[in-house]
C-alpha cells in the first residue's frame, strides 16, 4: 500500500482536531467531577438527627450539635446531654444579652474554645478579638492587653474545672481535655439554655 503523503498544513490541522479533542474531554472530565462533589454535598451534609434538651431541639449538623432561637443559630461542639455530668463548679450570672452591641475580648490557650465563643458571641457583639489579660503571660506581643474593666473571656488550663465571673471577666478553667466542654457549657447557660 502506498501512503498517502501529508503536507504540513495537513499535520497541523490532524493536530489541532486531537488538540480540541482532548480539550473537550477534560472540560467534561472536570465539570463532571465538579457536578460530583455538588451533587454528593447535598446527600452527605443533611444529616438531620436531633437531640432534646431541658425543653429544646438540637440538630446535629456536620459534626456539630446547632439550635436555632429565632433567627440566631448557635453552635456547640459537644452533645448538651453529655456536658451536664461533667464535674465542675460553675458560677455564673451574666447572661450574653449584657454584651450586647459592645466588644468582647477573649484571652485562650485553647483554640477550639475560642473559635467556638466568636461563632456563638459575634451574633449579638459588635466585635470579638483575641487579647491578653494584663497581668498574666500572653503568647502573642502584638494582642492588646485587657483587663477585668473590660468584658474579658479567660479559657486557661487548670487542675480543676470551674467556670466564674469575676467585675466583667469570665473565666473558663479546666482540665485540657474539658476546656471545649466547659465552654459549651458556659454558652448553654448564655443563651439561657441551662439555667
Amino acid at each position: 500500500m502506498i501512503k498517502k503523503i501529508e503536507t504540513r498544513q495537513d499535520v497541523v490541522k490532524k493536530e489541532k482536531r486531537l488538540q480540541l479533542i482532548l480539550a473537550g474531554i477534560l472540560i467534561f472530565v472536570l465539570f463532571g467531577s465538579v457536578f460530583g462533589i455538588v451533587v454528593n454535598s447535598f446527600g452527605s451534609s443533611q444529616d438531620t438527627s436531633k437531640v432534646s434538651y431541658n425543653g429544646y431541639n438540637f440538630e446535629i449538623e456536620n459534626g456539630y450539635y446547632t439550635l436555632n432561637l429565632g433567627v440566631l443559630k448557635f453552635y456547640f461542639s459537644f452533645n448538651p446531654n453529655e456536658i451536664k455530668d461533667l464535674d465542675k463548679d460553675f458560677n455564673v450570672t451574666r447572661k450574653i444579652s449584657s454584651y450586647a452591641n459592645k466588644e468582647v475580648y477573649v484571652s485562650s490557650e485553647d483554640y477550639s474554645s475560642y473559635s467556638e465563643i466568636v461563632q456563638n458571641f459575634n451574633q449579638y457583639v459588635s466585635r470579638t478579638q483575641q487579647a491578653c489579660k494584663d497581668g498574666e503571660k500572653c503568647l502573642d506581643s502584638n494582642l492588646p492587653i485587657k483587663t477585668c474593666e473590660d468584658n474579658l473571656i479567660v479559657i486557661k488550663e487548670s487542675t480543676i474545672n470551674k467556670v466564674y465571673e469575676n467585675n466583667n471577666c469570665i473565666y473558663i478553667e479546666g482540665k485540657k481535655d474539658d476546656l471545649l466542654k466547659l465552654t459549651d457549657e458556659f454558652l448553654l447557660y448564655e443563651i439561657g439554655v441551662n439555667k
